[in-house]
C-alpha cells in the first residue's frame, strides 16, 4: 500500500519522474536514437535503480509521443518521419495561431519583456540544445499568456515531441547561421506583433514562423521526403 505517513520525507520528483526526465533528454539529444529500442534492463541498470520505476517511467514518455511499445511491451523511441513532422505542424498551427491571437491581448509589458530576454538570448546561445531549449520556451510563453487551459493543456501533449523534432534540426545543421538567423528573424516578428497589441498579425505571424521551418527538417525526414517523392 502507498505510504500515506505525513511525517515522510518528501521529494521533488519521484523515482520514476526522474527516470523520465532522464531518459527524455537522452532521446531528445540523440543518446537514444530514433527508432532505438529501450529495454527496460538496460535502462534500469544505465540509472542504478529497479525495473518498477523504468516501466513507469517509458509509459509516461509513451504518452508524451517520444516512444512506442508493440505488441510484446517492448519501447521504442520514435522516428521522425515527414508523417510525424507533418502532424506536428498542423497541431501547432490549430493551437499556437489562437494562442498568439489571445496573448496579443492579454499577455502586456511582463510578457514582451520575457519574450524579448529570450530572443536575445537565442542570439547569444552556445550549443544547439540550449538554442533548443530556449526556442521551446519561447513559444511555451505565449501558449501560457493566452490563458486558456484547455489550448495549454493540449500544446502540452506535443511539447516533447516539438521539443525532439527541433532538436534534431538544430543539431542536424551544427547551430549554422541560416537556422538561427530564421529563429531569431521569426521570433522577432512575432514578438513585434504580440507588443503591438495586434491579434490577427499576431496569429498570422504564428502561422508563418511554423510553416517556414518546413525547409529546416531534420535530414532523415527529408530524405524519406525526397524518396517518397521519386
Amino acid at each position: 500500500m502507498p505510504n500515506a505517513d505525513p511525517a515522510a520525507p518528501l521529494t521533488r520528483l519521484s523515482l520514476a519522474e526522474q527516470v523520465r526526465d532522464r531518459v527524455r533528454e537522452a532521446i531528445i539529444c540523440g543518446e537514444f536514437s530514433e527508432g532505438s529500442t529501450l529495454p527496460e534492463p538496460v535502462i534500469a541498470t544505465r540509472y542504478r535503480v529497479s525495473r518498477a520505476p523504468v516501466r513507469e517511467a517509458l509509459i509516461a514518455l509513451e504518452r508524451e509521443g517520444l516512444i512506442t511499445f508493440n505488441d510484446r511491451g517492448r519501447s521504442r523511441v520514435i522516428e521522425l518521419t515527414p508523417r510525424v513532422f507533418e502532424e506536428l505542424v498542423a497541431v501547432r498551427v490549430a493551437l499556437e495561431g489562437p494562442a498568439a491571437r489571445l496573448a496579443a491581448v492579454a499577455g502586456g509589458s511582463k510578457l514582451a519583456a520575457a519574450l524579448e530576454e529570450n530572443v536575445r538570448q537565442q542570439g547569444e546561445a552556445a550549443t544547439y540544445r540550449e538554442l533548443t531549449q530556449l526556442d521551446v520556451a519561447f513559444h511555451e510563453s505565449i501558449v501560457r499568456a493566452a490563458k486558456n487551459d484547455r489550448i495549454l493543456a493540449a500544446w502540452l501533449t506535443a511539447r516533447s515531441v516539438f521539443e525532439f523534432w527541433l532538436a534534431a534540426a538544430f543539431r542536424d545543421v551544427e547551430l549554422a547561421i541560416a537556422p538561427r538567423t530564421l529563429a531569431v528573424n521569426s521570433h522577432r516578428r512575432l514578438l513585434k506583433a504580440i507588443v503591438a497589441s495586434d491579434p490577427d498579425q499576431a496569429e498570422k505571424a504564428a502561422v508563418a514562423h511554423i510553416n517556414r521551418w518546413r525547409s529546416y527538417l531534420p535530414s532523415a525526414a527529408r530524405t524519406t521526403t525526397s524518396e517518397a517523392t521519386k
